[in-house]
């Protein structure tokens, strides 16, 4: 009986022992046939086709372990060429990694690519699995990931997300979703706006405003016709503008049918001399820096029109258009230039809208959509009962979980990207009765979008790897120069001290930067430096005492004595060395021309030495990028005599 039972345990203990080593059998063959090892003997084996020699990958998981940044990473287990820029047309995935800034040993792969770097098979690593929500980003969109750390508008090497977050500033999101970092766009009041449109014209806006205007940025809110016509009596109820509003009446020689030849060749001489159009567009045609106005006489009345051209703060205290120093006369002619020629000749008299009736109860039902569609987010309109009606918080949308967005019956893959990209595309097709507009925008445009709100996440980084933050200007100009600046709208396009928008040329040094009576001459009569540029300076039609007291200004006050205090040798010897530099050795004229040859892309050379000083040429030749750190123009590394002697040469052209 006792002997029975020894068997049957015996049994029992060899039948488990061999189980086990089963089991222990399994572990290894699994681990010799996984996907990182067959990665990395591949790779092994690509290596001896290679032009350079490589040193072979020794073959073992390999980790990258970031404790302050959270970060356990294997993706090197595959990924084992990441670093080696020698590797030449080696397939993926052991390409090396696009040149960067960033060394993937000191940050990992998933805080910028995401998915989940403790895996060690494809499937698992990409983050497409249950339970996963940080699955990495599509190859499309994966500059969101340097908007993690990086919260700039214009990120360097980052174009998919600087384009994105331009145009989110441009589109004003941040008037209906809190948007950290970004802030209001101005756009117009619609006090007095009864006044200044007619209903005919504001029914077809708020139909479809790309109809009216191609460039137009306002949205479409696919309102329907009963909607179109209670906003539109809504807002020409408001025919009054407010009390710090002073209207002139509109002068006799306007009230004309047509006006006078003599004025209207007057007003389009001054016109053009007023360079509108580096701003505005006329039928297609100028920048883009302000709105279309090739048929502006048929679509605000006569009187603001003339109002608006002697004064557009009157009506606009934060319009980024200057007040020009138009005489009263050169007034009336640019008005009666405009009256003449920018009509929509497409409109038939008998479409001309007859009197209308409005809908009873029109102003609360009015007042119930403005704040329906939150219009309150982009127009003022100083009215009892008006209200902001935000739509949802976007401050961490790059890190919603996925099942908290809402999919609808939307047949479209089950991602955080997929659902940004198709809300933005359209937000209709997820709720038919959306408050979200319409943008109309292109392919490049949504992806762009995508990643500037996926790099929106709520990833906490250590301040010693976070880039250091842009100081905010306090600057603001006082006295008699402050009121010039502000009255000339010059922050709209130039930079002061920090502040101001970098359109043009950043001020901060522009004394020691061009002469005196250059800069006097050019106050008087601007030109632009590149022709091929649309948007170029206007002529503001400056007071002489206007221009005497700026050009002192800016040639007393915004100095650097470092940069006045070069001198420059003058000898025909140095001028030739100059010369060659320029044309034979670092092929300057690739992009600036010498008497009349060359490239297009910087201004010319000649001449420089009457606008530029010595100083500021040698200096910005010497290191452009500490000047402006966006110019293309390239630091070639220039000695000190070099950069002397191409400053003499260029002085010397005349």
């Amino acid at each position: 009986m006792l002997t029975n039972k020894v068997k049957d345990k015996s049994t029992v203990f060899a039948i488990t022992s061999l189980l086990f080593l089963g089991v222990l059998a399994i572990s290894p063959t699994k681990d010799y046939f996984s996907e990182w090892r067959a990665y990395q003997k591949e790779f092994n084996r690509l290596i001896k086709d290679q032009p350079r020699r490589i040193k072979p990958v020794e073959i073992g998981i390999k980790q990258i372990w970031l404790p302050e940044l959270g970060v356990t990473d294997r993706c090197t287990s595959c990924h084992v060429g990441i670093s080696n820029q020698k590797l030449v047309d080696i397939p993926a995935p052991f390409k090396p990694h696009p040149i960067m800034y960033h060394d993937s040993e000191e940050f990992g792969c998933t805080p910028c690519h995401n998915g989940q770097g403790i895996a060690t098979t494809v499937e698992e690593s990409v983050g497409h699995e249950e339970f996963w929500d940080s699955p990495m980003l599509p190859l499309p969109f994966t500059e969101a990931g340097c908007g993690t750390c990086h919260k700039e508008v214009t990120v360097n090497d980052a174009p998919l997300l600087s384009k994105g977050r331009l145009l989110m500033q441009e589109l004003n999101c941040v008037a209906c979703h809190i948007l950290p970092g970004f802030k209001p766009e101005y756009v117009p009041p619609l006090d007095g706006v009864g006044k200044k449109r007619s209903r005919d014209w504001l029914v077809r806006w708020l139909t479809d405003p790309r109809s009216v205007h191609v460039t137009a940025k306002m949205p479409d809110f696919r309102l329907n016709m009963e909607e179109v016509d209670i906003l539109a009596d809504f807002l020409m109820s408001f025919d009054t503008y407010p009390e710090t509003v002073e209207i002139i009446p509109l002068p006799d020689e306007l009230k004309k049918e047509w006006p006078d030849d003599d004025w209207v060749n007057m007003g389009a001489k001054h016109f053009r001399e007023a360079r509108c159009i580096s701003c505005h567009q006329i039928n297609g045609k100028g920048g883009h820096l302000a709105p279309e106005i090739g048929k502006i006489a048929s679509e605000v009345t006569h009187e603001w029109l003339y109002n608006y051209i002697r004064n557009p703060r009157e009506f606009h205290a934060g319009v980024p258009m200057p007040q020009y120093g138009f005489s009263e006369k050169q007034t009336k002619t640019v008005t009666a230039y405009i009256l003449s020629e920018f009509q929509d000749w497409d409109i038939e008299e008998d479409s001309i809208e007859a009197v209308h009736t409005p809908v009873p109860g029109f102003y609360q039902k009015g007042l119930e959509l403005f704040n329906h569609y939150n219009c309150m987010g982009c127009h003022e309109l100083n009215v009892q009962g008006i209200g902001r009606n935000m739509g949802p918080v976007l401050t961490n949308i790059g890190s919603k979980p996925q099942p908290e967005l809402e999919f609808g019956d939307v047949d479209i893959v089950h991602t955080r990207t997929a659902y940004i990209y198709e809300k933005i595309k359209n937000p209709h097709q997820f709720l038919e009765n959306s408050r979200m507009p319409i943008f109309d925008l292109e392919e490049k445009e949504l992806k762009a979008i995508t990643v500037a709100l996926l790099s929106m996440n709520d990833k906490k980084i250590p301040s010693n790897y976070l880039p250091p933050e842009s100081a905010i200007s306090t600057y603001e100009p006082q006295g008699m120069f402050g009121q010039l600046v502000d009255k000339y709208s010059c922050f709209s396009c130039h930079v002061i001290n920090g502040k101001g928008y970098l359109l043009a040329s950043d001020l901060t040094l522009e004394g020691s930067r061009v002469h005196l009576d250059w800069m006097k001459h050019y106050f008087e009569i601007p030109y632009t430096l590149r022709p091929t540029l649309t948007e170029r300076m206007p002529n503001l039609f400056l007071q002489e005492s206007e221009i005497e007291y700026l050009s002192d200004y800016i040639s007393t006050v915004f100095v650097n004595d470092e940069i006045d205090e070069v001198e420059i040798k003058m000898n025909e010897e140095v001028v030739q060395r100059g010369k060659k530099l320029v044309n034979d050795i670092y092929g300057c004229v690739s992009c600036h021309q010498v008497d009349g040859k060359g490239g297009y892309v910087g201004p010319p050379f000649n001449e420089t030495g009457k606008r530029s000083k010595p100083g500021w040429i040698y200096n910005w030749i010497k290191n452009p990028q500490k000047y402006r750190p966006d110019t293309i123009d390239p630091n070639a590394g220039l000695t000190d005599e070099e950069a002397k002697q191409i400053t003499a040469y260029i002085l010397n052209l005349k």
